[in-house]
């Protein structure tokens, strides 16, 4: 039977700290193993205060309760607060997720400023941020780092030449594994997708009560189905919706390392919206 693929996103330090035991409990119950990727540099999400003139982003975040999910500290975290590091700084926490038999990814260094400026970076930041965060991976795990995800889904030419040599990534929206071609150049690490709405792109949209049942219900339409938890949000307030996510899923749920990665087709990979998401990803079309 073809598992369910399952990462976790680690992108705060909240997330890593109260968040992370949590999910791994749950992992424990119901006998999964996961891909937890981790973004190792400074939380600077009270960055994201500053983007609360835009409606459609204020919204979302009063809807999700963010405060309750994030923590009042973390609002503030990199303006008023100094930005504590995430994985660097909770080095114990990261290993107990190794030690526990998951995968462990990277997932940025700088997670919020990527979210938000990426763009905008001088040449060779973002090369420079990719090897912060190899390093870092590196001290806090004694070996070198083999996948990596984007924050928030999106990348730059810079930040896919920085992937070479890695066993894979997974910086996109889509349906099926497949090596990608950005911006006219094509790249030979193979790309595993996340298929499925996270909780945040369903609120507003489904019923909290209907979570599970419509992931799992989209997740056996799909021969490869990938999922992404977020650890701040399933490890805490939304941990029993997660649970039955995977309870229900009626396949084994694996790390993406284990995800099939020959004969990949080359798809184009693009900047695109995915419902539920307030600002553009990387998507491709099959």
């Amino acid at each position: 039977m073809t598992p369910l693929y399952l990462r976790v996103d680690v992108c705060t330090y909240r997330g890593l700290r109260d968040g992370v035991p949590g999910v791994l409990d749950i992992l424990k119950r119901v006998k999964a193993r996961a891909t937890f990727f981790v973004a190792f540099g400074p939380d600077a999400s009270g960055l994201a205060m500053l983007k609360m003139l835009n409606p459609s982003f204020a919204w979302k975040m009063l809807r999700s309760n963010a405060v309750g999910t994030y923590g009042f500290a973390t609002a503030f975290y990199g303006t008023l607060l100094p930005s504590p590091l995430i994985g660097a700084g909770l080095p114990d926490i990261v290993r107990r997720i190794s030690d526990e038999g998951h995968e462990i990814g990277m997932h940025g260094w700088d997670h919020r400023r990527w979210q938000d400026r990426l763009p905008t970076f001088k040449p060779g930041r973002a090369t420079d941020e990719f090897q912060q965060m190899r390093n870092a991976y590196r001290t806090v795990l004694g070996v070198e780092a083999r996948s990596f995800a984007a924050p928030a889904w999106l990348v730059t030419r810079e930040i896919l030449e920085s992937e070479k040599g890695l066993d894979y990534a997974s910086d996109a929206r889509g349906m099926t594994p497949f090596l990608a071609t950005f911006e006219g150049v094509d790249y030979s690490v193979p790309q595993l997708p996340v298929t499925l709405p996270t909780i945040d792109e369903m609120l507003g949209r489904v019923a909290r009560e209907h979570y599970a049942a419509e992931i799992v219900s989209l997740a056996s339409k799909q021969e490869y189905a990938c999922y992404t938890a977020h650890a701040e949000a399933e490890g805490r307030e939304y941990a029993q919706e997660f649970e039955a996510i995977l309870a229900r899923a009626n396949r084994p749920i694996a790390p993406l390392c284990e995800a099939p990665r020959v004969n990949l087709p080359r798809r184009e990979m693009t900047l695109g919206r995915v419902e539920g998401r307030p600002y553009d990803v990387c998507v491709t079309a099959g």
